[in-house]
């Protein structure tokens, strides 16, 4: 049975404030209890709206630890860098950089084992593409079945998606799951779309990695849609 829990809005500014307002619950959650939280945010355009309005929030950034879900293997500072956004957004954060090797697959061995020292996470929020990947967590790539299972150890892997930069770095549903609150965010009807078949178990979505996400996840997954 899928543990989601499905929120609903009129627009985007109103999911994008509602959602900064709960990440910043959690992180002041974790701040009670530690001197650090750690966050993790994705990338795409999606999160763009939710990042101003986390910039609004009287946070206390240098404690506040984060990095992205994935990143595409292109340069620090390219424009497609999920992490350039992150530094750009959120500048007194502490970012942790994904790129910690001159090849992928080197760079999520290290990604992981710096982010196993921050586990478990005070939020991790994902994003959703229209053909249902999370992440960079791709249906059909290479690696797919150890990304999706919850059972695995918390890692990072080299993904591939089908469009450039095709080579990705991700970490796996178990790495992100390990986290005090877990949730994704997503706009539009299509992406509405697919949330309702994921949700009513449609047997065409079964393989998809956001149907593994919402119905086999340890923890309830609370979903954020405007159109």
């Amino acid at each position: 049975m899928s543990q989601a829990v499905l929120h609903r809005f009129s627009s985007q500014q109103a999911c994008n404030e509602a959602l900064a307002a709960t990440l910043s619950d959690c992180l002041e959650q974790a701040l009670a209890d530690s001197n650090s939280a750690s966050l993790l945010l994705p990338g795409g355009s999606t999160p763009k709206g939710l990042l101003q309005c986390l910039q609004q929030r009287a946070l206390p950034w240098s404690q506040v630890q984060i990095s992205a879900t994935d990143e595409r293997w292109v340069a620090a500072d390219a424009v497609q860098s999920n992490t350039q956004m992150l530094r750009l957004a959120l500048p007194e954060a502490q970012l942790l950089e994904p790129r910690l090797a001159d090849n992928a697959q080197a760079s999520s061995v290290a990604w992981a084992q710096a982010l196993q020292e921050r586990l478990p996470f005070a939020a991790s929020l994902l994003g959703m593409g229209d053909d249902g990947h999370v992440a960079s967590l791709f249906a059909g790539m290479p690696g797919l079945a150890e990304g999706i299972d919850f059972a695995a150890q918390p890692s990072a892997l080299v993904g591939l998606a089908p469009d450039e930069p095709r080579v990705r770095l991700s970490l796996n549903l178990a790495m992100l799951a390990n986290t005090q609150w877990l949730g994704v965010l997503l706009f539009g009807e299509s992406k509405g779309r697919m949330l309702e078949r994921v949700l009513a178990n449609d047997p065409t979505t079964q393989a998809l990695p956001i149907y593994h996400l919402l119905w086999q996840a340890p923890r309830p997954v609370q979903v954020y849609w405007a159109p």
